[in-house]
């Protein structure tokens, strides 16, 4: 299974980098790139595009830009032309990251990434109060108990994100439904936990394995389901992230003709403030 990465934060396309990449995603890819405002959120965007057509192309051999993409009724992502079944993907992205996990075993996946950080002008009280919602009694004892408040937070949220994401029904699926039992500490300075559990209305899910990563300040959590089976050992590679740089993915050799789409991106600024 892949696990894959790239810091978009450090990744300032030249004018090539950008038309090439171009070059690889649909016109419809390309026009929904470029309705972003700032260059920030652009590349997250192009990256994770780049990211699941790097992970296609190496699992079928068959170049970036052959495959066509589109989403289901809940929004999510999926191989349409070639047909795939026993193939999934799902991507991320959030602070300096574009994250995306791919198996071609039939294994469905979610994945969410977020940078662990408070948001501007505002309290870890009044932010917990807004979010109050989101989360069981249980969790929330687990959150305030922890030494590191915000940082348990955004495992619990992650970890939530993942799932809606693997089941494809976004957050209307109600997260309070969801009930998280952390397998155990998580080193905030770079660490790998595979033994948390998940609870839906009150009842354990044996089917389900997730994989949560701390690293440079985030925290990336995958949700795998194993459906008639229960997990045992690591699923498929090491369990690695690996995070990659632009040179490193299957991108199109040709650059987009049309010289003013880098010409738009490049006067945006980087983000909002």
């Amino acid at each position: 299974m892949f696990r894959l990465a790239v810091k978009t934060s450090t990744w300032h396309p030249t004018a090539g980098e950008w038309l090439r990449a171009a070059n690889t995603i649909s016109p419809t890819e390309r026009e929904r790139v470029g309705r972003y405002m700032f260059k920030r959120d652009a590349k997250h965007a192009m990256m994770g595009r780049l990211l699941v057509r790097h992970c296609l192309s190496t699992i079928t051999s068959q170049p970036p830009d052959s495959f066509v993409l589109d989403r289901d009724d809940s929004g999510k992502p999926y191989l349409s032309t070639p047909s795939l079944p026993s193939l999934h993907f799902n991507v991320s992205h959030a602070g300096d990251y574009a994250v995306c996990v791919c198996n071609n075993s039939g294994w469905m996946v979610g994945v969410d990434v977020m940078k662990v950080e408070l948001r501007r002008n505002t309290t870890l009280e009044t932010f917990f109060s807004h979010m109050r919602g989101q989360f069981t009694p249980f969790e929330w004892d687990t959150i305030n108990g922890a030494n590191n408040q915000l940082f348990s937070f955004y495992r619990h949220w992650c970890l939530k994100e993942s799932y809606v994401k693997t089941i494809g029904t976004g957050l209307k699926f109600g997260l309070q439904r969801i009930e998280f039992h952390l397998g155990g500490p998580l080193d905030q300075k770079g660490g790998l936990c595979e033994t948390t559990t998940v609870l839906i209305d009150g009842v354990r899910q044996v089917d389900w394995v997730f994989e949560e990563r701390s690293h440079d300040g985030h925290i990336t959590a995958v949700a795998i389901r194993l459906p008639g089976s229960t997990w045992e050992g690591t699923i498929g590679g090491s369990g690695e992230l690996r995070v990659l740089h632009f040179s490193d993915l299957s991108i199109s050799g040709v650059e987009l003709g049309d010289r003013d789409y880098f010409d738009v991106f490049h006067a945006k600024k980087e983000f909002p403030g």
